[in-house]
């Protein structure tokens, strides 16, 4: 979002600013070997931030590329080896869809002297709950019609 831009913005403006949308799993992790952290401590801890494996992305106004309508209807399910363990959908992210989510936060980082950066990576939200994983395990995440995003732990 161009330092110039006026606040605030719509979701056609975040849109239009957008480089890139891809698929992902966030995969959660604690540094804490606390069995029970608080709060604070989570907090502290980046709410469980471990890394992100990306998968197929696509150029936003580019031929293929999903619109922010289709990515807000994606209906999702993780598999851990070959068990489904979670479903879920794009809309039960923070308010209600990434675009949503991703205008929330391009709206509330001038607040604290920031902006969205061209390159940065945002992830929205999750689409279903968090599950736990173990070395070797092989996990798929199924985004409906717009593909599947595989990470095996080693």
């Amino acid at each position: 979002v161009p330092a110039s831009t006026c606040f605030p913005l719509s979701e056609a403006d975040v849109w239009a600013a957008v480089g890139e949308v891809f698929l992902a799993i966030e995969a959660c992790g604690s540094r804490y070997a606390l069995e029970k952290p608080t709060a604070l401590e989570k907090s502290a801890d980046a709410q469980s931030a471990g890394a992100v494996v990306r998968g197929r992305g696509w150029r936003v106004g580019c031929a293929g590329c999903p619109s922010a309508k289709a990515l807000a209807a994606v209906e999702t399910t993780i598999s851990i080896n070959g068990t489904q363990v979670a479903s879920g959908a794009a809309s039960l992210v923070p308010l209600g869809s990434p675009l949503a989510s991703l205008t929330w936060l391009a709206n509330h980082l001038p607040s604290r002297g920031e902006r969205l950066r061209p390159g940065q990576t945002v992830i929205t939200g999750a689409c279903s709950k968090t599950k736990a994983f173990a070395v070797g395990d092989d996990i798929v995440a199924c985004f409906g019609e717009l593909g599947n995003v595989r990470l095996t732990f080693r």
